[in-house]
């Protein structure tokens, strides 16, 4: 697999390992309101600094093919030196070739901008290409109509719907999955 050193520049993006000095950016993102569920779920951190940098650190030097559970890259936006959010992924060998699934959250203030499909794009691009996936595939709840709109735009189908198979604060809750092939993600370039 790819080495160590993850640096992805788009257009507007860095997408990067994670630095001490993104921890005031991380805490800033991250805020969200109780009734916000989808965020809430995907903030895997306090919002203090120290649970900051105790859940960020180990990204600042994961391998990919150590990301068992989870590797989170922060996305920088070039135009303001800051980090708005983060792209992440997981990663598992079967057979010759690694696979596994791709998420994203940016802050409340920079939605909508096109900022989460740049960084989707690059992210899938550098496991494609640089870290040799086979299938990537993301999740979402169906009311998380933003994220599977994404999916879709970045060329993504939807191969389940699975029923009541997430219980959070809220009861059981859908889930789409989406996923992508290697050979189809090349397809698209």
């Amino acid at each position: 697999m790819a080495n160590s050193s993850i640096r992805i520049e788009t257009e507007r993006l860095i997408v990067r390992r994670f630095e001490d000095r993104d921890v005031a950016d991380i805490l800033e993102y991250s805020q969200h309101e109780a009734s916000d569920e989808h965020r809430r779920r995907n903030v895997d951190w306090e919002l203090t600094e120290e649970s900051v940098r105790q859940w960020w650190t180990p990204m600042a030097t994961m391998r990919p093919e150590e990301a068992i559970h989870w590797l989170s890259l922060v996305v920088e936006l070039k135009a303001e030196g800051r980090v708005i959010g983060n792209v992440g992924f997981n990663a598992k060998r079967i057979g010759e070739k690694p696979q596994g699934q791709i998420g994203w959250i940016l802050g409340r203030d920079h939605e909508g901008n096109g900022y989460a499909t740049e960084a989707a794009e690059a992210l899938l691009e550098y496991l494609f290409r640089a870290v040799g996936f086979h299938r990537v595939y993301a999740m979402t709840s169906p009311d998380n109509r933003r994220s599977w709109q994404l999916m879709e735009r970045l060329g993504m189908r939807r191969e389940a719907h699975f029923v009541k198979n997430c219980h959070h604060d809220a009861g059981w809750t859908d889930e789409y999955v989406y996923a992508i092939l290697a050979e189809e993600w090349t397809a698209r370039r």
